[in-house]
């Protein structure tokens, strides 16, 4: 460390009730973002391999940030063991970390994440030996964070991670036999073709011609390998034929560009949102492997390539019946622009999979519920965490094999459905046979799953997790030494929108484990901080009603943490509402800003920056309990600070640490926002909002590529 010289700016003192902390030091930008960058890039053995959930931070960032934010100590060695923690969790580290961490407590350090999601706070916590505490209001984050802690308690992991490997083995290759008569296609071609590609057909209602809804025409733009679907008409139907790109050969989708208006290709008619339920399914190829790299695309005889539909239909009613269990009939939201496959015939959470992926799916369930039966006899807690875990093979078939699952042909492989932020319609996508050796199959998620259980060895803590909201919490006053938390970024993600999918599937099986969670039909969004034009009563303002809800969380933080204890808030966001809504929480909270610490950890090559260029940082606003009445500060003042937070920190950011330009100017910016949230007003200025865009433009003056946006809540 000793060749890094710039830290993160104070931006108010300690108040004199408080003693320092390690994070004081200012230097948690460094060593944490170099780790949680690296993690991000090296899959490692972590809980994230187990369970899907959205936006969680890297283990080894949360782990030296919840270190610091507790450590009384502020000495040399103290930064050294918080550069160790960031790059490893090794036993020795965090034993060191756990004997510095007792020092100055007279009992065990309690620690709160207000917004447990996929549960890497608090786990880390709990690693670390820490009385670590965590809720959500929504119930499958709940399951996901009692089974990777609760539950794990109470097994011996070791032989956990052995039984999860057998199990799992057993029920995928009885999940492979039982399918075997869905993918005729296994035994015709030896196991190579494990993908197949879906659009939609219909009929024109003004001249009778029957064409394709493809929007997405390309299979391959590899490099010297361009490959794509050509469009065939012959008496008034239209088919496809694969072929190398050449100028003219591509299919020409019939779509407006960026709309939901179909046009006919015949008579030109428009035909606005067509309803998929009134269409055909249509399997227009196959994907193979082969022996050197790349794909084999072939057009698809769909009559010998799945059973009827019939069949299907008929063997799922039976399964269900088996299980004692029904479809899903939870409906979708239907916000366009944000979840649009209700507008188009999905309407339910049993609509997204065709009959083939959903029957899979349900065989899938019946083998769990089976194994779950049979461990339970005799042993109940082994039985509720090695199925726990198991369940996210669930999580894995409906991710990655559904009517929303995308084919990537830049890389020729599979995408994600469930992503975030929105789930957009898809007019083609890609279903794989799960069990066989290609993409996103269900032996390498099962191998992820092991690894991940045996990285839950060592975690000493206790825990405690409950079913609750922030703006309510159930825990007594001036309880915690530490709230280390991650919420949701205003409008970033709609958690409960995307948990929906796999909650009412993963019912069907853990009804029987966790019933009280398991009870509804989807999950609770009544206490979900989001900001949403949707989840507001007409004519109330979305940024109003979430700037009023975090205003209570923060209300409740300032309640249940000691008069010296930290709260460390992790947050980021693109848009000026977005950080006026988190001054406004801070203003009419006891809090007191002392210093904001940007974090660079999330992974520059996944798909959504990419394409999007979302924010690749998120920042720390390290605060405490203050008994002193915030002052004003002048606007000259604040855009003074906000040339020196450029020059003497956003730069090095850049120059010493090679972080980008826009991410760079996001953490300049912060420590800003930290300035005004830390005051009572801004004299000179007409509100924060303008205030912050002030500022913004003396950081866009000295970081180009950062933006800012100015938008309504979505």
């Amino acid at each position: 460390m000793d060749e890094i010289i710039f830290r993160s700016p104070e931006i108010s003192p300690i108040p004199e009730s408080s003693s320092e902390r390690l994070i004081d030091s200012g230097m948690l930008h460094y060593e944490s973002s170099v780790a949680g960058y690296n993690e991000r890039y090296h899959r490692g053995e972590t809980s994230h391999t187990i369970h899907v959930w959205w936006a969680r931070r890297p283990h080894s960032a949360m782990r030296s940030l919840i270190f610091s934010s507790l450590c009384k100590d502020v000495s040399d060695n103290a930064s050294a063991i918080m550069a160790k923690l960031a790059m490893s969790g090794d036993s020795d580290t965090i034993t060191s970390a756990n004997s510095m961490l007792q020092q100055g407590y007279a009992e065990v350090p309690r620690v709160l994440d207000m917004f447990g999601g996929g549960g890497t706070i608090p786990f880390e916590a709990k690693k670390l030996g820490l009385d670590s505490h965590s809720i959500d209001a929504n119930q499958l984050s709940v399951f996901i964070q009692k089974c990777n802690m609760l539950y794990a308690d109470m097994v011996d992991l070791k032989s956990a991670a052995k039984l999860t490997q057998e199990i799992g083995t057993r029920i995928l290759s009885n999940l492979k036999n039982s399918t075997e008569w869905l993918y005729p296609m296994r035994e015709k071609n030896e196991g190579k073709t494990f993908g197949y590609m879906w659009s939609y057909e219909t009929t024109c209602p003004h001249c009778g011609e029957t064409f394709l809804l493809i929007k997405r025409p390309w299979l391959s733009t590899k490099k010297d390998r361009k490959i794509c679907f050509k469009s065939i008409r012959s008496n008034g139907i239209e088919s496809v034929e694969i072929c190398d790109a050449t100028e003219g050969s591509l299919f020409s989708p019939h779509w407006e560009r960026g709309t939901g208006v179909l046009h006919c290709p015949s008579c030109k008619q428009t035909l606005e949102k067509p309803d998929i339920k009134l269409c055909t399914d249509k399997m227009l190829a196959t994907i193979s492997t082969r022996a050197s790299s790349g794909k084999v695309f072939a057009i698809a005889d769909q009559a010998t390539m799945i059973p009827s539909i019939t069949d299907i239909l008929s063997e799922e009613k039976k399964i269900l019946n088996e299980i004692s269990a029904d479809l899903p009939t939870s409906e979708l939201p239907c916000w366009s622009g944000v979840v649009n496959p209700a507008l188009y015939g999905i309407t339910t959470h049993a609509d997204f999979l065709n009959p083939r992926q959903r029957l899979v799916l349900i065989y899938l369930i019946r083998e769990l519920i089976s194994e779950f039966n049979e461990l339970k006899k005799t042993d109940e807690n082994m039985a509720k965490f090695v199925i726990g875990v198991l369940s996210s093979l669930i999580d894995q078939v409906v991710d990655w094999n559904c009517r929303l699952s995308m084919w990537i042909q830049v890389n020729e492989q599979v995408g994600r459905a469930f992503c975030g932020p929105g789930i957009a319609m898809l007019w083609d996508y890609v279903e794989t046979d799960q069990v066989l050796d290609g993409p996103a199959n269900l032996w390498d998620k099962l191998k992820r799953i092991v690894k991940g259980v045996q990285s839950f060895e060592g975690s000493n803590g206790s825990i405690t997790i409950k079913h609750a909201h922030a703006q309510d919490l159930p825990f007594p006053d001036n309880y915690f030494d530490a709230i280390v938390t991650d919420p949701p970024y205003y409008d970033n993600i709609y958690y409960s929108i995307l948990a929906d999918f796999f909650y009412a599937w993963k019912k069907l099986l853990l009804e029987k484990v966790e019933p009280s969670l398991f009870a509804t039909q989807i999950t609770d969004c009544k206490y979900e901080l989001v900001a949403s034009s949707r989840r507001v009563d007409e004519g109330e303002s979305p940024h109003e009603s979430y700037c009023t809800q975090l205003e209570m969380a923060f209300s409740e933080a300032a309640r249940v943490i000691k008069h010296d204890g930290v709260f460390s808030f992790v947050y980021s966001h693109s848009s000026v509402n977005g950080w006026e809504s988190v001054v406004r929480a801070y203003r009419k909270s006891p809090f007191i800003i002392t210093s904001v610490q940007p974090l660079s950890i999330e992974r520059k090559g996944r798909p959504r920056a990419v394409m999007s260029q979302a924010v690749n940082t998120c920042m720390t606003f390290v605060a405490r309990k203050s008994n002193e009445s915030k002052k004003p500060i002048h606007l000259s003042e604040l855009l003074s600070l906000t040339e020196e937070y450029a020059k003497s920190f956003g730069t090095p950011l850049i120059s010493e640490s090679g972080w980008v330009e826009a991410d760079a100017g996001l953490a300049t910016l912060a420590c800003s926002i930290g300035k005004i949230a830390a005051s009572s007003s801004v004299v000179g200025c007409d509100n924060d909002f303008n205030a912050i865009l002030e500022c913004s433009k003396i950081v866009k003056k000295h970081f180009p590529e950062f933006t800012i946006k100015v938008r309504d809540s979505i």
